[in-house]
């Protein structure tokens, strides 16, 4: 009987803690997605842009939703659906402006950006009450960090060439830029030897990053959406290896 009491206490455990690690995973990615959600918003609401590509608007409706089904899954807490339905209404907005009010673009992106920044602030205490709950051998959660990283480096790159007012306050200095990229390169070093299982994965996503990355330095101006694909692709699939990676845990 004692047995059989300290088994279900066992299960009960194990839920518990698979439980917190798939609340965590959704936390980080709100994180991630907010920052694919901007840099996809910065690219196609371009008021220089003329024929912007539409798959651009697919990608901000799409990330859109992967926030609203997070906080929804989440239990919709105000401090989380607050910020998203705002996202929401302004995105509504962009996308029924005509072509020719397309100055008005940077306003209303700007406004997304600052909903954006409660979001991500919103998440990250929930995040850090999750962790603490969680073992430091929740490795699925460095695939998770690695994802806000490169999306934070994506975001970077599209706000610094694109025309919003006081853009200063979500920029990185230049030393935040080099301590990010030597963290993205250590994490997946980390990685790598951590989970070999997924090292072809983890060798696509780490040559995407570098390939940009190279681009990047090189381009005298803003490069085409390439950036966002490859990136926001490699985000994703992060997000993705660090849940499969919380399944298959013991």
């Amino acid at each position: 009987m004692r047995s059989k009491l300290l088994l279900c206490a066992l299960l009960v455990l194990t839920s518990q803690a698979q439980a917190d690690q798939r609340s965590a995973l959704q936390l980080s990615e709100l994180d991630s997605r907010s920052q694919l959600l901007g840099a996809s918003a910065m690219l196609y609401f371009d008021p220089k842009d003329r024929t912007p590509d539409p798959r651009q608007l697919t990608s901000v409706f799409q990330h859109l939703r992967t926030l609203q089904t997070d906080v929804q899954q989440l239990g919709q807490p105000p401090e989380l659906a607050g910020p998203v339905q705002a996202m929401q209404q302004v995105f509504t907005q962009l996308e029924g402006l005509p072509a020719v009010r397309r100055r008005e673009y940077p306003l209303l992106v700007r406004q997304l950006l600052v909903h954006q920044r409660d979001l991500r602030k919103a998440t990250d205490a929930a995040f850090a009450r999750e962790q603490r709950a969680l073992s430091d051998e929740a490795s699925a959660l460095l695939f998770s960090e690695q994802s806000r990283a490169l999306a934070s480096f994506l975001f970077d790159y599209q706000l610094r060439h694109y025309p919003v007012t006081d853009k200063a306050q979500w920029l990185l200095s230049a030393e935040q830029l080099r301590t990010l990229d030597l963290d993205i390169e250590e994490r997946f070093t980390l990685l790598s030897q951590r989970h070999a299982e997924h090292g072809e994965a983890l060798d696509k996503i780490r040559g995407s990053y570098q390939f940009v990355r190279s681009q990047l330095q090189k381009a005298g101006k803003r490069a085409n959406g390439g950036a966002e694909f490859y990136l926001g692709r490699a985000v994703i699939d992060l997000d993705e290896l660090a849940l499969t990676v919380a399944q298959s845990a013991p």
